[in-house]
């Protein structure tokens, strides 16, 4: 098929991904008539209705469902390619939703390697807590605290579920044994899967219920409680390790236990990613290893 022209297919594309002409010409920058003409070219070039058009709404036809498919992909490999060619220093602006408790402890210990290896790039960091918050429509990626489920989006694990106690060093110095933790203030994080209910039904069955109880809604405040003395929290070895607070919390015991929970990358289009936005995708997942 001869003289197809690229912007047919990028709003053809557009469509059909919101199924809408209306979404497709805002997205695009373009009025609705441009859009629907353009349309209406590619339909006559290919010989096929594309869209089933209907009172409110539209609807792709079996060959629409099949073409869109073929120009998605192809479109994917004109993306990457002129982004290996043309941005091999990649520059720009780049947007990403992050979860506070990652953006602290994981990310910013490591993002001063990231910005000598792209020093043309800006980055602009949205903090979030939970996945309910809605990131900013023009983040293309973003790093979420949740169980991973979320089938309109593609999801990769970050770090592992594994969760133990952390105290400070003064506190771990009382500590003997795992049944001396039930003197000490316990410091649970609101809203997650998995917290010390679980941990003592797991490591002590025979205790009937524990000492005193803060309640906070982050593990940044609960790390930032046990570096003060104020009790022993449940953390991530890896959030750990690559930060600050290896310098003033431990770990008194080896128990953990498995969360249900996790940090996940999260594409939130299904567009390909932008120059900038893939060199983060690559060089996080290199930093992970």
């Amino acid at each position: 098929m001869q003289n197809l022209q690229l912007n047919w297919l990028k709003t053809f594309e557009a469509v059909g991904r919101h199924l809408s002409f209306s979404q497709a010409a805002q997205e695009l920058n373009m009025s609705q008539s441009a859009v629907s003409q353009q349309i209406k070219l590619l339909e006559n070039k290919l010989g096929r209705r594309l869209f089933e058009r209907r009172t409110r709404a539209i609807q792709l036809t079996v060959a629409g469902r099949a073409y869109l498919g073929v120009v998605r992909e192809g479109l994917g490999h004109i993306e990457k390619g002129l982004n290996s060619i043309f941005d091999s220093e990649a520059q720009g602006t780049l947007e990403l939703s992050v979860n506070n408790t990652f953006a602290q402890f994981w990310l910013a210990p490591r993002l001063e390697r990231f910005a000598k290896l792209y020093p043309h790039i800006t980055v602009r960091i949205y903090g979030m807590n939970w996945e309910a918050e809605s990131p900013p429509s023009s983040a293309e990626l973003e790093i979420r605290y949740g169980s991973g489920n979320w089938p309109s989006y593609q999801a990769k694990c970050l770090l592992s579920r594994e969760i133990r106690p952390y105290c400070s060093l003064t506190l771990a110095n009382h500590l003997r044994d795992t049944g001396n933790l039930l003197e000490l203030p316990l410091i649970d994080v609101l809203g997650t899967p998995n917290g010390w209910k679980d941990w003592l039904t797991r490591h002590l069955p025979e205790s009937t219920e524990s000492g005193q109880l803060f309640y906070v809604d982050s593990y940044t405040i609960a790390a930032s409680l046990a570096i003060e003395n104020v009790g022993v929290c449940l953390l991530n070895d890896e959030l750990v390790q690559g930060s600050y607070l290896h310098k003033f919390l431990m770990s008194p015991f080896r128990e953990g236990m498995e969360c249900q929970a996790s940090y996940f990358l999260i594409k939130l289009h299904e567009r390909p990613l932008s120059g900038v936005a893939q060199a983060f995708h690559d060089w996080l997942l290199k930093e992970l290893g």
